[in-house]
């Protein structure tokens, strides 16, 4: 007689840390400057993209257009150069909401000040763990923007970035199975420029399920404005800067060993990236009602401390896994452990005898 053993529930991933982000932006950054630099027979996968956005804004086939030709790799150029050195930012989860719903993006107009004073980098991209959502568009997973020139010969160029099996769902079935897209997991889906007040688009934006133009100029001003301009030396509150090693595509892999290999074995290079607290853009207290008191104790105002005089407390067997145990159905019965006779709460502070804890009697 066989028996079926039922397979246990499987534990979920665990949620991305800042340090799981911070790889996961430095990976995308490197994918970006491949797509829009590095040769697949010549010619970058950037500009296959490029020609088929041309192909949905004038209805032209990018062959028959020379002039067009020449400015696309030039751009494929300077956005593969930008995102060789752009500074990368890993956005809070609350960014993405505050970006949807900032008046920028929101306004029929957009007012375009000085850009080279409001721009915290030259070249920059910000990923967003938790993507910007519209109605009617593809979530917005990454924001990348290129400066080149100065004074008044700047041109700003925007990118939004989303995942690429959307790109191809609107594009016409010819269209779709003609246009190379990257094997990674994002890819652009509008291309935005400003020079001399001219705000122009490279594609239709409906089919590539894009913001507009104006629209893509604001998401990328409101994130500026959601963050101080600093420089990247400087110590700025409300960041935290993490170093990861630098991305570089796979390429072909040496089966032979030999001392000049061992020789020419460098350690990776390494990239700074930064990640936006939350508490800096997102505020997380509750509105208090009439009936709630204001005026109850602080921790870091009037908290006093507080004895602990018995010898055994409840506590988490499992105290680094308990979220992790807990969000895949599991369940970590408490145990009694011994406690030492102490006292808890900030330093410096009077004793409250009122104050109690969750503590056991004795074993008997």
């Amino acid at each position: 007689m066989s028996r079926t053993l039922a397979r246990p529930t499987p534990i979920p991933a665990p949620h991305r840390t800042a340090i799981n982000h911070a790889h996961h932006a430095e990976r995308l950054r490197s994918q970006l400057a491949d797509f829009w630099g590095k040769p697949v027979r010549g010619l970058p996968h950037g500009a296959d993209l490029m020609a088929a956005m041309h192909l949905t804004a004038t209805g032209r086939d990018l062959v028959h257009d020379p002039d067009a030709i020449g400015l696309y790799f030039t751009m494929c150029a300077n956005f593969a150069d930008a995102y060789r050195t752009s500074e990368v930012w890993v956005a809070p989860h609350s960014m993405a909401e505050r970006i949807a719903q900032h008046p920028l993006v929101n306004n029929d107009s957009v007012i375009v000040g000085y850009l080279e004073d409001a721009a915290p980098a030259r070249d920059g991209l910000i990923y967003f763990p938790t993507p910007v959502h519209f109605d009617d568009l593809y979530p917005i997973h990454a924001i990348a923007w290129h400066m080149e020139g100065t004074g008044n010969d700047l041109a700003l160029s925007v990118e939004t970035i989303t995942a690429t099996r959307h790109v191809p769902a609107r594009l016409p079935p010819l269209l779709a199975a003609s246009t190379k897209l990257p094997r990674a997991s994002y890819c652009p889906n509008g291309v935005t420029t400003l020079y001399e007040g001219v705000l122009s688009g490279y594609s239709n934006p409906h089919l590539f399920g894009a913001p507009d133009r104006a629209t893509a100029l604001a998401l990328v001003l409101a994130f500026w404005e959601l963050r101080s301009p600093t420089t990247a030396d400087d110590d700025t509150p409300g960041e935290d800067t993490l170093t990861v090693p630098q991305h570089t595509s796979t390429g072909t892999k040496n089966t032979g060993r030999s001392r000049k290999d061992k020789r020419n074995n460098k350690s990776p290079r390494k990239r700074r990236i930064r990640i936006i607290r939350e508490p800096a853009h997102a505020s997380h207290a509750r509105p208090t009602t009439a009936t709630e008191v204001t005026s109850g104790p602080k921790w870091k105002e009037d908290t006093l401390r507080w004895e602990v005089t018995e010898k055994w407390q409840n506590r988490c067997p499992n105290p680094h896994q308990h979220r992790a145990i807990v969000e895949a159905g599991g369940e970590c019965k408490p145990v009694r452990v011994r406690v030492k006779e102490h006292t808890n709460g900030p330093k410096g502070r009077a004793i409250d005898p009122r104050r109690t804890v969750r503590i056991v009697p004795d074993r008997t």
